[in-house]
């Protein structure tokens, strides 16, 4: 009984220990259950926080970043040219020349070409070496002389070399270069006499674009101008009881219709002034009138002629031509490798000591002679010279392409002129039908035979015709001027000694010398049918 009574005892013992210890790992389940959901509020609130200082931080940065562009908008203001008064072609151009970046930034390679220039000159030139050098010996070997030490030299060792090396010859590699750099230097000029036209071309289509809206503007303010006299006319007649309401609503209309078109056209001009002051790279706040105006002047090219000139004049011919010459040179160069190269040296030596005596003294020396150098094998040799050769093939077929190109293109300008001149007259016709549609189209509704409708019909499609002729006198003009960038004549000519940051009055070249007769008989005669000279674009 004692024992089972012990037993019990010792199994109650057991489960109260069980259960506080199972009462103590609860309290700190629960413990940590509350450090874990105080930890976790705190990530939360500082994931919060952390979201809401980084938003603070961007805006203020953002502020920041707003204050420094109005600091520097001004500045870019204040710097930036304005102009005031009638603009004609040629000063657009001269702007252009005077404050375009991309001009500038291509200009700047014609320093980049005259330091290759100088590099390659430098290969074939002497060099001259200069090396100084100071060493400390622990220990200064001798000798004994009857039981007396002689040293043989100092502990501290001067010395200063002065070498110059001649090369004589790198297997043609020199000579390569030289003309590398010089074929080069005509290249960056190719690039920036391509830059210049391309220029030159924005610059004009903007002008051109910005003086068909301004005529386009000039023939809705007519009709405008029209549609209220009309309107006048019928409430007139209404009030006479001659006209209806519906008489009255169809001119109101008509007149709505042509005033929104002029504010389309007006929009038109003020972008189209917007993208050529940007050409220009004077400011936007500039007041200009254009003082130019669409004319159209026939001309007949000849295919053949103009084949010539472009082979002659195109700048992305001429850098393709350049580019292979470069290439032919660069592939030179990596032959050279297969043969010896060979110097002249000299070289005068000042040391302390003596360089001849060992005496602890400054003294001199010097040394001449020819070192030859001669690669049997090298892998890196071959491979290089096969790149080179890839390149020189490709370079070649690039410049196929580019005369291509030049064929497609002034094919495709001297199809477009013809096609404009057939537009010219053929609007110019339908112009003079309109005009005396409306006009027996007013003088029938004086009479009562006409209806408002037939009159509105009537000079709508007299606004039209005006529309069509000067878009095609437009469309002309611009083929042209595709033509004589195709041909690469706008702006100086193949090999001019001066540049466009050089040039006063840049021209672009006329396309006059290239034009015929319809009997083949050269003539640089044109025929004008608008008012005014050809836009400032031509000489």
């Amino acid at each position: 009984m004692n024992f089972n009574g012990e037993g019990v005892s010792l199994r109650a013992t057991i489960l109260r220990k069980r259960c506080g210890a199972m009462k103590r790992a609860q309290g700190r389940t629960g413990a940590a259950a509350c450090l874990i959901l105080a930890a976790l509020l705190s990530v939360t609130a500082a994931g919060c926080a952390g979201r809401a200082r980084v938003y603070r931080d961007v805006m203020e940065s953002r502020r920041e970043a707003y204050e420094q562009w109005l600091v520097q908008r001004e500045a870019a203001d204040a710097a930036q040219v304005r102009i005031e008064g009638k603009l004609s072609l040629q000063d657009a151009l001269k702007l252009s020349v005077a404050n375009n970046k991309t001009l500038q930034a291509a200009l700047e390679e014609r320093g980049v070409a005259r330091g290759r220039v100088v590099e390659a000159m430098g290969e074939a030139l002497p060099t001259a070496e200069v090396r100084a050098g100071y060493t400390r010996l622990d220990k200064v070997s001798g000798f004994n002389v009857g039981g007396q030490g002689v040293s043989l030299g100092d502990p501290d060792n001067y010395s200063v070399d002065l070498t110059v090396t001649q090369p004589l010859y790198r297997g043609g590699a020199i000579s390569s270069a030289i003309r590398a750099a010089r074929v080069y230097a005509v290249f960056t000029d190719e690039q920036v006499r391509g830059v210049t036209q391309q220029m030159f071309f924005d610059v004009a289509m903007a002008y051109y674009e910005v003086l068909l809206a301004q005529q386009l503007v000039e023939v809705a303010k007519d009709s405008v101008e029209a549609s209220r006299h009309s309107l006048k006319l019928v409430e007139s007649r209404k009030a006479l009881g001659t006209a209806t309401k519906l008489d009255v609503l169809r001119t109101q209309v008509e007149l709505s219709n042509f005033q929104a078109v002029e504010i389309q056209q007006r929009n038109l001009v003020n972008r189209g002034k917007t993208t050529l002051l940007k050409l220009m790279g004077v400011s936007q706040d500039s007041n200009i009138e254009l003082s130019g105006k669409l004319t159209y002047s026939e001309i007949n090219p000849v295919y053949e002629d103009t084949v010539k000139t472009a082979f002659e004049n195109r700048p992305d011919i001429f850098t393709a031509e350049l580019q292979v010459r470069m290439q032919r040179e660069a592939f030179n160069v990596a032959f050279s490798r297969y043969f010896p190269s060979l110097d002249a040296f000299y070289t005068q030596t000042w040391a302390k000591p003596d360089p001849h005596t060992n005496v602890v003294d400054w003294g001199d020396a010097w040394k001449a002679g020819v070192t030859l150098d001669w690669t049997l094998f090298d892998l890196r040799r071959e491979g290089k010279l096969m790149q080179e050769a890839s390149l020189l093939r490709r370079d070649r077929i690039e410049l196929i392409d580019a005369e291509e190109r030049a064929l497609r293109e002034i094919r495709a300008a001297i199809l477009s002129i013809n096609d404009a001149r057939e537009f010219v007259d053929s609007q110019r016709l339908n112009q003079k039908r309109a005009e005396e549609g409306l006009r027996l189209a007013m003088v029938g509704q004086e009479q009562g035979i006409n209806t408002e409708v037939e009159v509105y019909d009537a000079r709508a499609a007299l606004t039209l015709a005006k529309a069509n002729y000067y878009q095609a006198i437009y469309d002309h003009t611009v083929a042209r001027l595709i033509l004589q960038r195709a041909m690469g004549i706008l702006g100086p000519h193949a090999g001019a000694s001066v540049m466009p940051k050089d040039v006063k009055t840049p021209k672009p070249a006329y396309i006059k010398p290239f034009m015929k007769e319809k009997d083949g008989a050269p003539s640089t005669k044109t025929k004008e049918t608008t008012p005014a000279q050809p836009p400032e674009t031509h000489n």
